[in-house]
């Protein structure tokens, strides 16, 4: 339940930087510009990371693979799998 919980809210947040520049433009305000940057620049990063971490790191990384391509999956990767296991360490 956890994982659609995030999936979800990658979506949610994708969407609305979506909607906020579809229907508003290109902000003028150089805050909310830096903001908008923000939103659209980190999952790129993220998902490569992830992509990265599952190539190396897991069993079987198909699955992770996948759910590297949905938009802030790899803050669950990070949370649920990474974290735990530097943990145990």
């Amino acid at each position: 339940m956890k994982m659609f919980l995030w999936i979800l809210l990658g979506f949610s947040v994708a969407g609305m930087a979506f909607w906020m520049i579809a229907t508003t433009g290109v902000p003028q305000d150089p805050l909310l510009m830096l903001l908008v940057i923000v939103v659209f620049a980190v999952p790129p990063f993220g998902a490569f990371w992830m992509l990265y971490m599952s190539v190396r790191h897991e069993k079987h990384p198909l699955p992770m693979i996948l759910l590297a391509f949905i938009p802030y999956t790899f803050l669950w990767y990070y949370f649920e799998r990474v974290r735990p296991r530097k943990m145990l360490e």
